[in-house]
């Protein structure tokens, strides 16, 4: 399992062999939203608020890279 993981997070934050600096910085801001996140439902419960910004932030980012990969070719 630790091996799926690490091979995993080394083919997801990687390109070309070299760290992706923008793939580690979605990595991160995702790690700490999702961890605040779970604190505030742990303290307050589920929170439509909270839920809806995190799906919002995740298609965003979809829509993102989906338009910048159209712009390279």
């Amino acid at each position: 399992m630790k091996s799926v993981i690490k091979e995993l997070l080394f083919d997801t934050l990687k390109k070309e062999g070299r760290w992706s600096r923008t793939s580690l910085t979605m990595f991160t801001a995702w790690f700490f939203a999702l961890s605040f996140a779970w604190f505030d439902f742990m303290d307050k419960g589920l929170r439509f608020d909270v839920w809806v910004t995190l799906v919002g932030v995740a298609l965003g980012s979809k829509i993102t890279d989906s338009f910048s990969k159209k712009l390279e070719k």
